[in-house]
């Protein structure tokens, strides 16, 4: 089956489906990645004056980690960092892009999940909507004058969700997924930064700061990854909400049930 990874910054497949997505290469599944934004301001450096130099090195720095992974076919969207709205706009992006890959499924993060970065929420909602109505000729007509032809999505694949109904064993894919997350150096550097301030900001310190992150990272990736796989009696994990799209949510246990 084909995969389609929508994300709204270059890092998240890696952190958030990373393991589940080298294991569905390996498997035979094709996979590859539609990109929103490009990440521009997620630095304290100040030797970035400009965004473009970071979204240069963060573009660099995904098409590293794809590589570790086995995605072959990345599209990068451009589109500004921590200004995304789930918009008629994004979602017709997407939508044209979902016309032109033809997934059969589609990963993304859960819209409903908390989360205080904007992008993250936004993607995630104009993903569901869009891989709702790919499949309506006149839903964007246009886009079949232009060539391409109408979709029909079978399931949406939510990471990062307070509600997970289906775990990935990982446990032969996580050295490649730490792999791939230790090639987002720039970002790495900001976990740091960023976490030492904070703490600074409470009046804290913690060593872990003090030493160089991609130390830390792969414990604390294995450490994520054990805890979701208690939920599941799995040594290694990775969780996600898998909805059916249409009629088929409301029918997916009458059919078999739905998994990644």
């Amino acid at each position: 089956m084909r995969y389609l990874v929508v994300e709204p910054h270059p890092d998240d497949l890696a952190f958030f489906c990373g393991g589940t997505v080298a294991k569905l290469i390996a498997e035979g599944h094709q996979v590859e990645t539609l990109v929103v934004t490009d990440g521009e301001q997620g630095t304290l450096d100040r030797s970035y004056d400009k965004g473009e130099k970071l979204a240069a090195v963060m573009r660099d720095e995904q098409r590293a980690a794809c590589e570790v992974l086995g995605v072959a076919r990345i599209t990068f969207l451009g589109l500004k960092n921590h200004f995304l709205e789930p918009t008629h706009e994004l979602r017709e992006r997407i939508v044209r892009h979902v016309r032109a890959v033809q997934p059969g499924a589609v990963i993304t993060l859960d819209p409903w999940n908390f989360d205080e970065n904007p992008d993250h929420r936004a993607v995630g909602q104009a993903v569901l909507e869009a891989c709702s109505f790919a499949h309506f000729h006149l839903f964007h007509p246009e886009h079949l004058g232009e060539g391409l032809e109408t979709a029909m999505v079978a399931k949406v694949i939510l990471a990062k969700s307070p509600n997970p109904n289906s775990h990935v064993d990982i446990s032969g894919y996580i050295e490649k997924k730490i792999s791939a997350i230790l090639c987002y150096r720039s970002q790495l550097e900001l976990m740091r930064m960023e976490g030492a301030q904070r703490l600074e900001v409470l009046g804290k310190s913690s060593p872990i700061f003090d030493r160089p992150i991609a130390e830390v990272i792969p414990a604390s990736i294995r450490a994520v990854a054990e805890q979701e796989g208690r939920k599941a009696g799995l040594p290694l994990a990775e969780s996600f909400q898998v909805r059916g799209l249409g009629i088929l949510e409301n029918v997916k246990e009458l059919v078999g049930g739905l998994s990644v």
